[in-house]
């Protein structure tokens, strides 16, 4: 249980020894294990925290559901994240080193999150103002997040991509492209399993009673906000969703032809006679 609570204080003072021990395949499931539990424990106090705004079954409702916003977020969007670079970039890397380096980035949010929960509930304690407190859980949230996105790619670009300068690019280029995947599921997995904190005036419920996503929801609010005609949304939706999912294929499809010309390239370079 000591080495469970040292891990992440040791992990931030040596990012990049911790990143290449999983290169070299050092403890790799032992140390997964751990970060997933470092994980669910903090999630689960800091969820509990932002909960009690509300009412006791809130928090314990939240607690359970934090951890779960993020293990599934990174269930869906693993092999994505492994079976491109497994293809494009020839990685070394199994399915089991990537998945604890995507754990080292949520396991460093969760611990700022945990770092975080004394403030949130001397918020609870003080203050009666829903509105506040849930633009404070967003602003906490999102600051960690970054943080330990951060994180996973300074493990990702440090274990993963090759040393060649072609090979150095379409990687980072595949992580920006999975980052934004990732933050897309993540959302739309935030809205189903809300809320986490909850109205005052609203009576309990598990989970948010709602059969559309994230995306149309907001696109709902901003025409009733600025009172746009109901006919300007319903043609909107399709083509916002479908541009995003051409871009994405696109960019999957350019970054592939990157590397198909980086190796004919490479290959004409070697069969060419030498000059001497």
């Amino acid at each position: 249980m000591k080495d469970l609570f040292m891990l992440m204080p040791d992990f931030l003072r040596d990012p990049d020894g911790f990143f290449q021990g999983i290169r070299e395949e050092k403890e790799v499931k032992d140390k997964a294990i751990k970060l997933a539990l470092i994980s669910v424990i903090s999630l689960m106090t800091y969820g509990f925290t932002v909960g009690l705004a509300k009412s006791p079954l809130q928090a314990l409702s939240s607690a359970v559901k934090l951890p779960i916003l993020f293990l599934l977020t990174m269930t869906f969007c693993l092999p994505s994240l492994y079976f491109f670079s497994l293809t494009l970039l020839r990685t070394p890397l199994n399915m089991l080193q990537v998945q604890t380096v995507v754990l080292a980035g949520i396991a460093v949010t969760s611990f700022l999150l945990l770092g975080l929960a004394p403030i949130s509930l001397f918020f609870v304690i003080t203050s009666s103002n829903y509105p506040f407190f849930q633009l404070l859980a967003v602003c906490f949230v999102g600051l960690s997040a970054l943080i330990g996105v951060y994180f996973l790619w300074r493990g990702m670009t440090l274990i993963e991509l090759n040393s060649e300068e072609t090979h150095s690019r379409l990687g980072q280029r595949i992580l920006v492209l999975w980052f934004i995947l990732y933050a897309f599921v993540g959302t739309q997995m935030t809205w189903r399993l809300s809320p986490f904190i909850g109205r005052p005036e609203d009576p309990f419920y598990l989970l948010k009673p709602s059969r559309d996503n994230f995306y149309v929801d907001v696109l709902k609010a901003a025409q009733a906000a600025l009172n746009i005609e109901p006919t300007a949304i319903s043609w909107l939706t399709p083509v916002l969703f479908g541009g995003l999912c051409l871009l994405s294929v696109g960019g999957m499809i350019f970054f592939s032809g990157l590397v198909f010309v980086g190796k004919s390239a490479k290959r004409q370079k070697e069969n060419m006679p030498s000059a001497g």
